[in-house]
């Protein structure tokens, strides 16, 4: 995988094992480095051990630790509450408290990778998009 020119590692925290590893996938198909954890706790060991992502992608309803308790634990430590969450759910009215952001499942992968993109690297995108759609920057 390609290093990305911006600090694209996202980390990615849900219980379901295909979407997990469908949505690391597809971020690292677009240059994001990417770590997987199965439930909150797994992430916070995660966090831990390696070097502070730009986003977190969160599932709210899982084992061990769900999502809101995770958020709860991020809050309480001033080196993980500054990182931006994306909250991930399939139930119809979850209101997170701002600043999470929401994203329904089933996912449109399309509107994650440009959160993505807007949370780790702003216009930039790592530096290997593949796919990409944005035009081309001009007279260069």
């Amino acid at each position: 995988m390609t290093k990305a020119s911006c600090p694209a590692s996202v980390l990615v925290v849900e219980d379901d094992q295909d979407i997990r590893e469908a949505i690391g996938e597809i971020l690292e198909n677009e240059g994001y480095e990417t770590a997987l954890a199965e439930n909150g706790e797994h992430a916070l060991q995660l966090l831990g051990d390696l070097p502070r992502p730009c986003l977190l992608l969160v599932d709210l309803i899982m084992p061990r630790m769900d999502g809101w308790q995770l958020m709860g634990a991020l809050s309480r430590d001033d080196r993980l509450a500054t990182i931006p969450v994306v909250v991930l759910s399939s139930f119809p009215k979850v209101d997170p408290v701002p600043p999470f952001r929401l994203v329904k499942k089933p996912v449109d992968f399309e509107i994650l990778l440009q959160i993505v993109r807007d949370h780790c690297c702003g216009d930039r995108g790592p530096s290997r998009l593949a796919g990409d759609r944005d035009p081309a920057p001009s007279g260069g």
